[in-house]
């Protein structure tokens, strides 16, 4: 039951997007929790040195304190994903309070953006029972990740290897450009931000390509 509901690759509560076709030769790249300054913004630069595609799963909170960073995010060309509005733990939670996240966030992005998500990925990737209804009832679609740099706890290099050692064909990487629920003074991702070029950099030597999230349909 716990590995259902928690680890990444389970697939117990479908649809979900896990990996895309391990045939291609594609890989995507999401961040989650954000946005936050400086390093949102100093990714988005990364992001475009390197004309690479990605989305960003944010949580609403972080939205109303940087809408500014958000509207960039769309303006550059990138994705936004739902993932809840103050970042809570879903697993054991009654149905209206996941809604109540999910809707508050749909509503704070689309006000902010002009856009309102159709992807949701759960905080800590925690699932439960009442989720996929909630979901279904309201257009979004799951998408978890194959690969991660676990840069909620490496430095630099570690987080190099890390996403390095996972990633292949059809990856959908996990990194970070926020912290949960911590206040915008206590967020640091600069590790994250130094870690990026050398990630897109093996990609790129590994023969592999960053796509857009829309192309691992599902």
């Amino acid at each position: 039951m716990a590995y259902a509901c928690v680890a990444p690759t389970a697939r117990i509560f479908r649809p979900v997007l896990v990996r895309g076709p391990a045939q291609s030769r594609d890989v995507v790249l999401t961040f989650d929790d954000g946005p936050t300054s400086p390093f949102t913004e100093q990714i988005l630069d990364i992001l475009a040195e390197h004309k690479v595609p990605a989305t960003f799963f944010m949580c609403g909170k972080n939205v109303e304190r940087h809408p500014e960073i958000a509207r960039r995010v769309v303006r550059e060309g990138h994705t936004i994903g739902n993932h809840t509005y103050s970042h809570p733990f879903l697993y054991l939670r009654t149905p209206q309070f996941m809604a109540n996240e999910i809707d508050r966030t749909q509503e704070t992005i689309e006000r902010v953006t002009g856009v309102r998500p159709n992807l949701f990925r759960p905080p800590y990737g925690a699932r439960w029972f009442s989720l996929m209804p909630i979901l279904k009832a309201r257009g979004l679609k799951m998408v978890m990740w194959s690969a991660a740099g676990y840069d909620w706890m490496y430095h630099t290099q570690a987080i190099i290897k890390a996403t390095t050692r996972g990633m292949r064909s059809g990856s959908v990487i996990l990194l970070h450009d926020g912290h949960e629920r911590q206040p915008p003074e206590k967020v640091d991702r600069s590790n994250t931000v130094e870690a990026l070029p050398a990630i897109i950099s093996a990609a790129t030597k590994a023969g592999l390509k960053f796509v857009p999230i829309e192309k691992f349909t599902f």
